[in-house]
């Protein structure tokens, strides 16, 4: 995208030149109906970002826009967040005016702070001598301090939608997000306190704590975690986000430190946890964010709830421990560890996503069918034959091939716990985080069992996907839970998944997400034979799937 900041002229206008004005103008938009207030926000947003005004005015205008226009991206987000990929059209559109917004509220901020400094389209060596207005004028480095803010903050808002619309930014936003943040640090104005009532009430924050958010966003891959979990993530990142420290050279002394992470304010890379040769190489510390990660940890594991430690009265346990023992990994720790190193490869792979097909796949294309059918269930039976006909003919695809549910993936690396594979957008199912999957690279022996850990969309044309592989070939089988009263739930397709000493697995079960309860006892048929089983761990869980230990 071009974050060249266009010529400005007079000739159309904006329903609004004053911040008074856009306030009874606000008064009038349908903030309820988020499609439509998106829609006139946006247009709005283009004539300002043209139209010819005094800074200060411009400013108080997008100010007065701010919160109304946040609590509406918040509203038109949950059309495309969280929805498996490729998004349907009405989920595309959503975010597509949705990032639109986000570009034109940071057009708008960047002119403000162009305006007011000349930091966008200054050299280096005319934001020296800006500096010293700054430190000789306490009102102007103000100014400059708190429309710098805005801008950055704008654009963590922008990541975040990214990331809830599974795409991560591209390199035009790390090197116009760089430019401001070098700017910011030659002005001497990155770490000077103001006041950002939307985001932080009435807790001073400033522009190097904003771009820290954006980092810490970049570095968790949010868009791998739940929705509610990203909601968490991105609020603790933009609290937190005050507790790192910018950094010329790296810390001194490592001891008892975090592993800080290194950006290159001269590149349009995402931050990163290796640190290489660079003019404009910078490092994030973050130890003082890693003493207050372990402590809110210690202090649930001892029985704390996590409202009280100001992690959201809406965050749960044992999910808040595990996201944050998963953001100190990746923010204090250099990132997370893999079990095998990942290896590039070039391959096809054959692919089917969802519990239903995988185990129709699995079971040699056989339908499934519940072991034992009460009288109700035949009847039901006899009716959909009468409506739809046979029930294979029901399963099998409308224009009869029988592997239509196999997809052709390509393998961009792998391990021995997991892939990366890519596929064009359009060609295939949805596909999102937490379903149940099997993939069998070409020449392979049998299909693998796994799930989806992440799915984003690259550039205009292509899906990649994350899968965890679950070792041990797997068994199709139907399973029903028992509770303690004897009463017993329908037969429901599951795996059996087995030990394996060698890599120290345990055998397992892939149950029906929903399942799992401690002591719980299960009934697990493979073939023939049925055996009773008790639950009492969950090694993963997905959006469709549990997998579970047991005791024989």
């Amino acid at each position: 995208m071009n974050f060249e900041l266009p010529p400005t002229g007079t000739e159309q206008p904006p329903a609004f030149t004053t911040a008074v004005a856009a306030q009874d103008w606000l008064a009038m938009v349908p903030m309820a109906n988020a499609v439509q207030a998106q829609s006139m926000l946006l247009r709005q947003l283009n004539l300002l970002h043209r139209f010819t005004l005094p800074t200060d005015e411009r400013f108080k205008i997008l100010e007065a826009l701010r919160a109304p226009l946040c609590d509406v991206q918040d509203d038109a987000a949950k059309k495309f967040a969280a929805k498996p990929l490729p998004l349907a059209p009405h989920e595309q559109a959503a975010l597509g005016t949705s990032l639109n917004v986000w570009i034109e509220l940071a057009l708008g901020y960047l002119r403000c702070f162009d305006q007011s400094c000349g930091s966008i389209s200054a050299s280096r060596e005319q934001l020296q001598k800006l500096r010293e207005h700054c430190q000789a004028d306490s009102k102007q480095a103000a100014q400059a301090a708190l429309m710098a803010q805005r801008a950055i903050a704008v654009f963590a808002d922008w990541q975040l939608d990214l990331a809830r619309g599974s795409q991560v930014p591209d390199a035009m936003y790390w090197q116009k997000l760089h430019q401001i943040v070098l700017a910011t640090e030659i002005l001497g104005i990155a770490s000077r306190p103001i006041q950002d009532p939307v985001h932080h009430g009435s807790v001073s924050t400033n522009a190097l704590a904003a771009y820290a958010e954006c980092c810490l966003l970049s570095t968790a891959n949010v868009y791998e975690l739940p929705a509610r979990q990203v909601a968490w993530a991105a609020r603790w990142a933009r609290r937190w986000g005050a507790k790192l420290q910018l950094l010329t050279a790296p810390p001194e002394d490592i001891r008892n430190r975090a592993v800080p992470l290194w950006v290159d304010l001269d590149s349009d890379r995402p931050p990163s946890y290796l640190p290489k040769p660079a003019d404009g190489g910078r490092w994030l510390e973050t130890t003082e964010l890693r003493k207050s990660l372990v402590a809110r940890i210690t202090l649930l594991e001892q029985g704390r709830a996590p409202g009280d430690l100001q992690l959201g009265e809406d965050v749960t346990q044992p999910a808040a421990t595990l996201l944050l023992q998963r953001v100190l990994q990746r923010w204090c720790k250099g990132g997370a560890t893999r079990r095998q190193d990942r290896q590039p490869a070039n391959a096809e792979c054959a692919f089917v996503c969802g519990l239903e097909n995988v185990h129709f796949e699995l079971s040699g294309r056989v339908p499934f069918r519940a072991p034992s059918r009460s009288d109700s269930m035949l009847r039901q039976e006899r009716e959909e034959f009468e409506t739809f006909g046979n029930h294979g003919q029901r399963n099998a695809p409308a224009n009869g091939k029988t592997d239509a549910h196999i997809e052709t993936w390509r393998v961009v690396d792998e391990s021995a716990s997991g892939l990366r594979l890519r596929r064009p957008l359009k060609e295939g199912a949805r596909i999102g985080p937490g379903q149940v999957v099997a993939a069998r690279i070409v020449d392979g022996h049998y299909f693998v069992l796994g799930n989806v850990r992440w799915v984003l969309r690259e550039g205009d044309n292509s899906l990649v996907a994350g899968l965890q592989l679950f070792p041990g070939e797997t068994r199709p089988a139907a399973i029903r839970a028992l509770d303690a009263t004897g009463t017993k739930s329908v037969w429901q397709q599951g795996f059996v998944l087995p030990a394996i000493p060698a890599l120290k697995e345990s055998a397992s079960l892939i149950l029906p997400a929903g399942t799992f309860r401690l002591d719980r006892m299960v009934e697990v048929m493979v073939g023939q034979k049925t055996e009773t089983r008790k639950l009492f761990r969950v090694l993963d869980r997905g959006i469709e799937f549990e997998r579970c230990n047991y005791y024989d």
